[in-house]
């Protein structure tokens, strides 16, 4: 007899961060079960544990997943929708890769991975978002990508020009979300979907921290061992 699928809601797979969402998503967009709030990108480039095989990779291409909870520690990655007793706040509307999960039998969420991702300027565009958004999505990436701050951090160590290039991108980065927010009124919780994770947060997959010094400047620290990523594809 074939064993029926029947989640036991001890909310660990939630707890392991929210799902990244594709095409047949676009309708939770729309309908306002989800709001660009409740989004986070991870870019291209960035490291996050892959759920196939759990080794830390760069990825590909840029996905869109559900964020934490706004003030989750930084090791908390808990979908933002995981209520106190384990139950799904969304649950008649979850997302597709939630619809396939089921952890005993991953085949099916891991056959999605490639799976018709949304990413940020597909899902602008499905809301008739202003056009100066998806504009603003496009001028941060060309100036701060991951694959533009690899380069510059492989010859940080013996060309300062580079390291000089890393520190302004990093400053970029955190001025150009606060320019977007207050211009654009833009709500700040919005800012990591259009913009992925702040750099300020992200370089250390580069072996680098960057300290606020109390004059409001920028300083790089060279770190001892890599971290791991807790985000995960």
């Amino acid at each position: 007899m074939e064993k029926v699928r029947s989640c036991r809601q001890c909310g660990t797979c939630c707890r392991a961060g929210g799902p990244a969402l594709h095409v047949e998503d676009m309708p939770l967009l729309k309908e306002g079960v989800l709001q660009l709030n409740d989004l986070c990108t991870f870019r291209a480039g960035e490291l996050v544990r892959d759920t196939s095989d759990g080794l830390i990779v760069p990825l590909p291409a840029e996905i869109v997943k559900i964020a934490p909870s706004s003030g989750a520690r930084p090791d908390d990655w808990a979908c933002r929708f995981l209520t106190g007793d384990n139950r799904c706040f969304i649950h008649g509307s979850k997302p597709a890769e939630c619809q396939a999960l089921f952890c005993e039998d991953p085949s099916a969420l891991l056959s999605m991975q490639d799976h018709e991702r949304l990413d940020r300027l597909g899902i602008l565009q499905g809301l008739d978002a202003p056009a100066w958004l998806a504009e603003s999505v496009e001028s941060h990436e060309s100036r701060c990508s991951y694959a533009r701050l690899a380069e510059l951090a492989e010859n940080m160590d013996s060309d300062g020009e580079a390291r000089r290039a890393f520190l302004e991108t990093v400053e970029y980065d955190r001025q150009f979300r606060g320019l977007v927010a207050e211009k654009g009124r833009v709500r700040p919780e919005m800012l990591d979907f259009l913009f992925g994770r702040p750099l300020l947060k992200t370089i250390i997959m580069f072996g680098i921290d960057a300290r606020r010094n109390a004059d409001g400047s920028t300083t790089l620290v060279q770190m001892a061992t890599m971290p791991h990523s807790g985000g995960r594809s």
